[in-house]
């Protein structure tokens, strides 16, 4: 018999503290505005258990989601290879993994204490199974998100959507997979949010009932589209609502006609990739590097421009960390990554711990027609960017320098990343 239950925990950090995702936001938090929120939701259908489970936070380190996943497993019956652990990456959220600069003022004992709540609220999941039907629909939106590196490159507007329900039909969890950075509140904001993703599921809750769930897709090159139209860092609260009210309403209104079953088969299955990375810089061109972040460091201090200088700093942390690891001979060639799918009769969950170009989603949805795809970015861990070979060619942020910011990564995912997952998770998937 299949059965589902569902849960949330508040893990809103104190007032004070700091945010992550904007080197230009150098002042801490001022207020909550919307709490953080751990979503939970349990499968069960009588042989294998599937939780899903998304944290209003940019990410977790991959060995983070380790401990969580494992200790779950030691209190609970569910095996930690079937615990999917995803975050919306709001960049309104407290810093919860250790990036460079500004952006990495982790507040270890609310950390250590968000890990704890999101491990005793999946462990309380069996306990709450009840009889359940299942429904999956899909939706196209447009006028979400735009490609952020190359406006002429498409972005997936579809909407794909799951619920589960009781016997009498009523939800107990309804998810949304749609991919879009979760960045319409801009560095000038110093209230804790949870962007736009917390919005849909409040608007899920209170247009069916149950929890409401946001799984974050293939947003790496995709931003909203008030950047596109206004200007980086102009979106309001407004904006967050009006968006999250609309990707709620389209899940609600494709799922009023679709079927429900009972009849259920759950599969998790993972593999562990290895990303390739891009060779390092020469150590000339490191060392101009180097000379140049001193310079415009010293240059903010000058000016008093704090910004500036932390970014400087930041970049010079990085530069000397991969310039440590090449005369140690320790700096990584590739990525070991988990790739994770799950399998729920003709729906396929895929999870990378990866800042995903669009792309590689289409491919892989394409190449797995005709499954229906839920895309889960930033899932299991974040490592940082996976780019497409066209983003390489073209450079910039995403491609190549995004890596200075995260903790593991001291050069870019490099060519041949977005076949390789494409590839694989479509394998896997079959």
């Amino acid at each position: 018999m299949f059965k589902a239950s569902a849960g949330q925990v508040d893990l809103s950090p104190p007032v004070g503290g700091w945010m992550t995702g904007f080197a230009a936001r150098v002042f801490p938090t001022a207020g909550i505005h919307d709490p953080i929120m751990a979503r939970a939701m349990l499968l069960d259908d009588g042989r294998a258990k599937l939780a899903i489970v998304v944290c209003d936070i940019i990410g977790l380190t991959p060995a983070a989601v380790a401990d969580i996943r494992h200790r779950i497993a030691r209190k609970s019956v569910i095996p930690s290879t079937n615990v999917l652990i995803s975050c919306t990456h709001t960049h309104s959220g407290p810093a919860s993994m250790p990036f460079r600069g500004v952006m990495g003022h982790v507040d270890a004992a609310w950390l250590a204490e968000a890990q704890r709540k999101i491990v005793e609220l999946v462990v309380a999941l069996p306990g709450a199974l009840a009889p359940a039907q299942f429904a999956v629909a899909s939706a196209s939106v447009s006028e979400i998100g735009y490609n952020r590196q190359d406006h002429s490159r498409p972005v997936d507007e579809t909407l794909t959507t799951l619920t589960v329900e009781d016997s009498d039909g009523v939800p107990i969890a309804t998810l949304v997979n749609y991919g879009t950075h979760p960045v319409v509140l801009g560095p000038d904001n110093l209230l804790f949010s949870a962007d736009y993703p917390g919005e849909v599921a409040r608007a899920l809750e209170q247009q069916r009932g149950g929890l409401g769930l946001f799984l974050q897709g293939t947003c790496g090159d995709v931003d909203p589209v008030v950047y596109r139209d206004r200007g980086w860092g102009t979106g309001t609260f407004d904006d967050t609502r009006a968006m999250g009210q609309c990707l709620a309403a389209a899940a609600v209104a494709a799922l009023r006609e679709a079927p429900r079953t009972d009849e259920i088969t759950l599969n998790v299955t993972s593999k562990l990739l290895e990303i390739p990375l891009d060779q390092p810089l020469a150590p000339e061109a490191l060392a101009a590097l180097i000379a140049g972040f001193e310079a415009e460091r010293q240059q903010a201090v000058a000016v008093s421009n704090v910004m500036q200088e932390q970014v400087a700093l930041a970049m010079l942390e990085w530069a000397h960390e991969l310039e440590g690891a090449l005369a140690g001979g320790t700096l990584q060639r590739t990525l070991p990554s988990e790739l994770f799918v799950a399998a729920i009769n003709g729906v396929r969950i895929i999870g990378l711990p990866f800042e995903t170009y669009t792309d590689i989603g289409l491919a892989v949805k394409c190449g797995l027609q005709p499954l229906r795809v839920l895309f889960a970015g930033y899932a299991n861990g974040l490592y940082g960017y996976c780019p497409t070979a066209w983003a390489k060619d073209q450079g910039g942020y995403g491609p190549d320098s995004s890596c200075r910011w995260f903790p593991r990564l001291l050069t870019a995912v490099g060519y041949g990343a977005d076949d390789l997952i494409a590839q694989e998770s479509i394998n896997l998937a079959k």
